[in-house]
């Protein structure tokens, strides 16, 4: 019987979190781009309290706004969450919570969410991969490898074992390119006072 109220209670938990929003679009943001393999989002935290929501996919990205939110999780009381820019971002599938941009300017980031449920079964990494031609990469997790190329230079030619985004910031609105698994290719070259990340999704 306790088995049966545990199924239950977590069967109704599923059904109440699939019937919450997404967590964009909603003000501040602007889509990007998106496929069957990403969602890539420019995200604002405007100083307003946003519904509660549930992330659907895995997210990953990188601030490039100073800011401050108020992200509220169950229960516990909500909690600042101040934020540098150039600090890279996660968040998992299955997370509900409320957030609520808290400065001004708000805080600013690319957000990429990957829609594939779980990552692709491990390879050996080409001579002419990333990890191989651009070294260990600036951040790393479970779902993504990002590579930082600063401004002037340019990334050398490698090939993408897995599919990829590629973000430009230079000083307007960040670019965002999608690169499929496969592809050989050189790049991205920032301008001088510009700066990319190149995320390859596992």
């Amino acid at each position: 019987m306790g088995v049966l109220r545990v199924t239950l209670v977590t069967a109704l938990f599923v059904m109440q979190a699939a019937e919450l929003p997404p967590p964009f679009p909603r003000p501040g943001t602007t889509k990007l781009l998106e496929n069957d393999a990403v969602a890539v989002w420019d995200v604002s935290w405007l100083k307003q309290k946003y519904p509660l929501h549930t992330h659907r996919y895995d997210l990953v990205g990188i601030s490039y706004g100073e800011g401050d939110r108020i992200i509220t999780q169950g229960d516990a009381p909500g909690r600042l969450v101040p934020t540098k820019a150039w600090v890279f971002q996660t968040n998992r599938a299955g997370v509900t919570h409320v957030e609520e941009g808290a400065s001004d300017p708000p805080m600013r980031a690319v957000l990429i969410e990957v829609k594939s449920p779980g990552p692709r079964q491990a390879r050996e990494e080409p001579t002419d991969g990333l990890r191989q031609v651009a070294g260990v990469p600036a951040w790393e997790n479970n779902r993504a490898a990002a590579w930082l190329v600063n401004g002037g230079s340019s990334a050398p030619t490698h090939r993408h074992v897995g599919d990829a985004v590629e973000l430009i910031f230079d000083g307007g609105s960040p670019k965002a390119t999608f690169v499929p698994a496969g592809t050989v290719h050189a790049g991205p070259a920032p301008g001088p006072s510009a700066r990319a990340y190149i995320f390859e999704i596992k």
